[in-house]
């Protein structure tokens, strides 16, 4: 298995090569682009038919019990249709944003891999299959969740368990979501604080960029304000698209490292069931 050092170099080199950056960046943008207006297009239907989901009524129960106003609960006919809106709102999301996540993971994965092939085409098949990957984004969802109302702990570590479901889905898009997260979980056991350590090294970094520009901004004129964001934001953007394909390079590093795995005790078996047997008078 590749270092986390190694991993880093390896994905660098491939974000820095221009066409890849370019390319990631685009389908990040349409793929986004899209996810946000079918979100705002819902947004609006609700706000211009005067429909409430549970998320609008629990803004409302905070913000009432902040100004010491009391809410009023809703009725048993309201509640119903808040029902079916917040379960329109979240099917749409998850739909959505299976596709947006299966598309960013499809062109990451091409770039990790230097497949030049297909990039484009590849990014947008998630429209292909929009059930079955928003199954998927739900399941993921629902198992984060329920660890998470644990403890905090296991909630992180369920994530990281799961967190080669999506790349599995890419390369495998027929396979049921219920073995894309057994695999990723089969995968991950004895790596995910490998993967945390990794990911880190990119929190730290935003951190390092992003602090002195928040630090400064109420000390220096607005300019030199400007400025500063304006310096910070490519950098933020550059370490973003970094952070996507060193996963990706994890993944394919994990991938590389099971198969020789799984040959390495095939092949032991050969070996003991080829050997020729003693036999004792």
């Amino acid at each position: 298995m590749k270092t986390n050092r190694e991993i880093r170099s390896e994905s660098l080199k491939r974000v820095l090569t221009g066409k890849w950056f370019w390319r990631i960046l685009i389908v990040s943008i349409l793929l986004g682009s899209v996810n946000d207006f079918a979100n705002k297009v819902v947004a609006y239907i609700f706000r211009e038919c005067e429909i409430q989901t549970w998320f609008d009524y629990l803004i409302v129960k905070l913000q009432g019990l902040a100004s010491g106003v009391e809410c009023e609960v809703p009725s048993r006919a309201i509640a119903m249709q808040m029902n079916n809106a917040t379960a329109f709102m979240l099917f749409t999301a998850f739909i959505f944003g299976g596709i947006a996540l299966f598309g960013m993971t499809a062109v990451v994965l091409k770039s990790a891999k230097q497949e030049d092939r297909g990039w484009f085409r590849d990014s947008f098949a998630g429209f292909a299959r929009p059930l079955g990957l928003a199954w998927l984004g739900f399941l993921l969802a629902v198992l984060v969740t329920m660890w998470s109302l644990l403890l905090v702990i296991p909630g992180i570590v369920a994530s990281y368990s799961y967190s080669q479901c999506w790349n599995l889905k890419v390369e495998n898009p027929d396979w049921s979501a219920g073995r894309c997260l057994a695999e990723s979980a089969r995968m991950m056991k004895g790596r995910r604080l490998q993967r945390f350590r990794l990911d880190m090294f990119f929190v730290v970094a935003c951190l390092a960029i992003m602090f002195p520009v928040i630090a400064a901004g109420s000390s220096i004129s607005g300019f030199m304000t400007l400025l500063l964001h304006i310096i910070a934001l490519p950098l933020v953007l550059l370490l973003g698209m970094w952070m996507s394909v060193s996963r990706a390079v994890f993944y394919n590093a994990l991938l590389a490292n099971s198969n020789d795995d799984a040959q390495t005790s095939s092949a032991s078996i050969e070996s003991q069931t080829s050997e020729p047997r003693s036999v004792s008078l």
